[in-house]
């Protein structure tokens, strides 16, 4: 009788049976004899094509809302697996042909049954490949006019010949055979120093629109030669490389001051060199060093260094190598320039500039005696220098202007005025520059950031970007635009009002659809900009965990997160929407790529089966988790599978009290109860009951009938400070720790029911744990109360996964000669997997009284 009234006072507030196990999974799109629907990304659909030398980068999942867990493996020949990742992600870098020899699987494991799923990743090898590029493109190496072998000069390209254009997607560079970087380009030039320069050249073209990498190889060898001493001449002309340069001698280019540029071979030859220099197509020097006595304004331009010599050792005859220095002024800071006497100063303007020339007199009264002239004829007069309009002359008493007006290429020569046979003069260069530029002229960004474009003119004159114009060309010919720029979703103009002669165009989130050509125009001019568009790997979106299992008006809390493809961390963060209208959700981002989703009060039980789904506006798959709100039997009761609540002490006991008699069901017998274990043959001998509640495990009663509850002492679950059992007061009577308050007076004086607490369940500092898969999780609660209370976890208000193995619990007990211990359990999950993330709760039982923590929420990332 007393263990029957026990019984019935013992709570089972969930206990997981068969056929609610499985409706509430339906609920979720699970269907336990369907196999799940696996999806290799990329892989799906095959085949997937893989160069060696490549690299492999292939996510697993399934469409199904159900926890999995995965793995990749390689099926060897004797039928064994060798694993080749402990996750969803598959990363093979630097693929060989050992690499894929053997078929690779996607292992993908159901959290609820433990059943193993297989995909065959299906691979063919391909000697190039990359996405939207057919297999007839082939990356070639090709030699180029230039190249000399028998003088060690190595030029070769490296470009798709079949589909010219198409090299306009790629960016290229050359590496050495110790893989570092030689060219950033697709032409390799070598100068053979040394045989250390012999060997294997890679070539490597990527996509900037999809990454793909595209690989040859070009192997350079020493010339071959016929006899001991002409291979002796290569090795000493492999050991020898000669380069010219100018470099100047004097500091700071002033017209009317002496200039000097010296022209050097390096290193210096063992022979004599001669040297000869050319401007303006005359030759005008033949020492190393060019000396101008007096800079001028014809002095201004190229100027060549051309150097000579025969090798003692030559067989070839002389060598003879040419390089080019500019000499230019700066650009003049003043808007007006006053003229000076023979040979005159000098103004360096830009194009589009506004310029004055001052010719000042003082001993004339008027400017009736000044004439202008522009290359030795009068200005008024010159047929081609104010062809536009925009050469103005003032007269005043004592200064005449002529004032150029956007300057033009022509307006380029010597300016002179004359007062009564006074001369003044003045050069004007007109800096061969273009007028407008774009910044960047190239740029490539990925799908998703920001872009942004300037076009800057060169001029000091009228606000110009207010004359700007912006057009739009994709590539591909299509057709040149207007760009529109009133679009909040696309491009946007804002032009500086302190930036007079530039002009902003820009978009907070460039598509691939933006792709083309930028132009830029003023007038008859205008610049180009290309900018291409990379489509990143999509974002995947993850919610954790897939199924919160909660029961009516429990607070909720749901995390999503985004990452691309290929397992890089995503700067995205997801949003999200409910299938039904429900006040009261609330988003809250807890990351650059992490969102919260939580219901403080929680739902009642007409939104069971609530979905929340998680999605970003970039391409890739979303994701979606179900709210399972679970009814509640009172106290002490358990749920019969028509709903009927009946005490939990009645279920599984040989007799049939539910209506359905599905307390009797052996798949209600068999589902795991947190708070009770199903007693098991011990010692030869079969149990007379078929269950015992958890807290009277050790508590040196045989519940079971055949001592099996009471075989697997100590537990390292169980908290005990001395022994199993209490002794009573008057006459040192023992009783089962099961007897202590429990209601039921069991010594003679009734103090096994003294001194009695409920349980206490301490706060803890954080509720909210991260973690990834593969890692450990501690989650810890102290409790107080008397007598010592059994501590055990919960998951989802089920069982624990894998208790005993995966997930273990230990607990202790501080302060046992204290009147209140406290109980310090702890559960450590190693090995973290998918399907781990959800609610945890530790629960408390004492006597007949018990206790339930907040819950712990473990999410993953």
């Amino acid at each position: 009788m007393l263990r029957l009234k026990l019984l019935a006072l013992l709570t089972c507030l969930f206990c997981v049976v068969a056929d609610e196990y499985e409706e509430d999974l339906s609920v979720a799109g699970y269907h336990p004899d369907a196999p799940p629907t696996i999806i290799l990304t990329p892989g799906t659909p095959g085949p997937l094509d893989v160069s060696e030398g490549s690299d492999l980068v292939s996510r697993c999942s399934v469409l199904e809302n159900e926890p999995f867990t995965f793995k990749w493996i390689r099926r060897l020949p004797d039928g064994s697996a060798q694993i080749l990742s402990q996750n969803y992600v598959l990363s093979l870098y630097q693929v060989t042909h050992q690499d894929i020899e053997y078929p690779i699987y996607c292992q993908a494991t159901r959290s609820a049954d433990g059943q193993i799923f297989e995909e065959l990743l299906d691979i063919r090898v391909a000697s190039s490949y990359s996405p939207g590029i057919t297999t007839e493109y082939q990356l070639t190496i090709r030699s180029l006019p230039a190249e000399d072998l028998s003088q060690g000069r190595v030029m070769r390209q490296c470009l798709f010949e079949s589909s010219p254009e198409l090299n306009e997607q790629f960016d290229f560079r050359w590496l050495d055979q110790n893989g570092r970087v030689t060219t950033n380009g697709d032409s390799l030039i070598l100068l053979l120093e040394n045989l250390v320069d012999l060997g294997n050249y890679t070539c490597e073209a990527t996509n900037r629109q999809t990454g793909a990498v595209y690989h040859a190889k070009y192997h350079v060898t020493q010339p071959s030669t016929s006899d001991e001493e002409e291979r002796t001449y290569q090795i000493g002309w492999l050991d020898q490389q000669y380069t010219v340069n100018i470099r100047p001698l004097t500091a700071e280019v002033i017209v009317g001051k002496p200039y000097e540029i010296e022209c050097e071979v390096s290193p210096r030859p063992d022979t004599p060199v001669s040297y000869r220099w050319y401007h303006a197509g005359r030759a005008v020097g033949d020492n190393a060093v060019l000396r101008i006595p007096s800079l001028a304004y014809p002095d201004i331009g190229a100027y060549i260094c051309r150097a000579e010599w025969t090798p003692r050792q030559s067989r070839t005859g002389p060598i003879a190598a040419n390089t080019t220095v500019e000499i230019n002024l700066a650009l003049t800071r003043e808007m007006g320039i006053e003229m000076v006497p023979p040979p005159g100063n000098v103004m360096v303007t830009l194009p589009g500039e506004t310029r004055e020339l001052h010719c000042e007199f003082h001993h004339l009264r008027g400017s009736q005696g000044v004439q202008w002239f522009f290359n030795e004829q009068p200005l008024e007069f010159h047929p081609t220098l104010n062809l536009s309009g925009n050469v103005h002359r003032i007269d005043r008493m004592r200064v005449s202007i002529v004032i150029l007006r956007g300057v033009e290429k022509s307006h380029a020569g010597a300016y002179e005025c004359r007062v009564n046979g006074d001369i003044r003069q003045t050069n004007v260069i007109v800096r061969d520059e273009d007028v407008l530029q774009i910044n960047p002229s190239s740029d490539t960004v990925d799908e998703g950031f920001a872009v942004e474009f300037h076009c800057q003119t060169s001029g000091s004159g009228r606000p110009s970007n207010r004359d700007m114009l912006w057009f739009y060309r994709p590539f591909r010919d299509g057709p040149m635009i207007p760009l529109d720029t009133t679009s909040p979703t696309g491009f946007r103009r804002q032009d500086d009002p302190y930036a007079l002669h530039t002009s902003f165009i820009s978009k907070q989130y460039a598509r691939k659809s933006d792709e083309g050509e930028y132009i830029c125009r003023l007038g008859p001019n205008e610049a180009v900009a290309k900018l291409f568009v990379r489509q990143i790997s999509n974002y995947d979106v993850f919610i954790t965990p897939p199924i919160i299992r909660v029961r009516a008006y429990q607070p909720i809390q749901i995390e999503c997160y985004t990452q691309e493809t290929s397992g890089r961390p995503s700067s995205v963060v997801p949003t999200h929407r409910i299938d039904r209208p429900i006040v009261g959700f609330i988003s809250t981002p807890i990351g650059e790529n992490r969102l919260q989703i939580s219901h403080p009060t929680g739902l009642g039980a007409e939104y069971n089966g609530t979905r929340v789904e998680c999605y970003t506006e970039h391409p890739g798959k979303p994701a979606s988790a179900i709210i399972v709100i679970e009814s509640a039997c009172p106290q002490g009761y358990r749920r019969c599978r028509s709903g009927q609540c009946i005490p939990a002490g009645r279920f599984c006991d040989g007799q049939y009290d539910c209506i359905d008699q599905s307390d009797e069901d052996p798949l209600y017998c068999k589902a795991c109860d947190p708070i009770s274990k199903p007693c098991e043959e011990y010692n030869g001998r079969a149990p007379h009951k078929k269950h015992y509640m958890i807290h009277w495990e050790c508590d040196g009663e045989d519940d079971c009938g055949n001592g099996f509850d009471e075989s697997r002492c100590p537990d390292k679950a169980v908290a005990r400070c001395d022994g199993s059992t209490f002794t009573c007061d008057r006459g040192s009577r023992r009783i089962p720790l099961a007897y202590v308050c429990d209601k039921e007076r069991d010594c003679v004086s009734g103090e096994d029911e003294n001194n009695c607490a409920t349980p206490v369940i301490q706060s803890s500092p954080t509720y909210r744990y991260t973690t990834r898969p593969g890692r450990q999780v501690i989650l810890q609660c102290r409790v107080t109360g008397r007598p010592i209370p059994r501590v055990i976890w919960r998951f989802n208000w089920g069982c624990l996964l894998d208790e005993g193995g995966r997930f273990r619990v230990h607990s202790v007990v501080e302060n046992c000669d204290s009147p209140m211990p406290t109980v310090v359990s702890t559960l450590t999950i190693t090995g973290v997997q998918n399907g781990d993330d959800g609610i945890y709760n530790c629960e408390a039982l004492a006597g007949a009284t018990r206790a339930m923590s907040a819950d712990y929420f473990v999410m993953l990332e």
